[in-house]
């Protein structure tokens, strides 16, 4: 079960990068030459999610990032919670064995 810990807290650490990303494209917004960022999320090969940034070809739109923005919170609430299920069962699991 340890690798469960691991692979939400990769995930959480990538949304973090995605909201980040996100972010700047949103403070750039009027800057003139800006082209928006984007997070590219790859699983690795322990279960984890890492996540890089990439250079767009496209300037900043608004409504994009928002729903950029939305989806990100909502990866980054599922994360948490699974997190929050995984201790619960591990205390659980140690209160029956103790």
């Amino acid at each position: 079960m340890a690798n469960i810990a691991g692979a939400t807290a990769s995930a959480l650490t990538a949304y973090g990068v995605r909201q980040a990303v996100t972010a700047n494209n949103i403070a750039n917004l009027n800057t003139s030459d800006f082209k928006s960022s984007y997070t590219v999320m790859k699983e690795n090969r322990e279960g984890g999610v890492n996540a890089s940034v990439a250079r767009g070809e496209d300037c900043v739109e608004i409504s994009k990032e928002a729903v950029d923005m939305m989806n990100t919170a909502n990866g980054y609430e599922a994360n948490l919670r699974a997190l929050q299920v995984y201790e619960r069962m591990e205390k659980d699991a140690l209160d029956i064995m103790g």
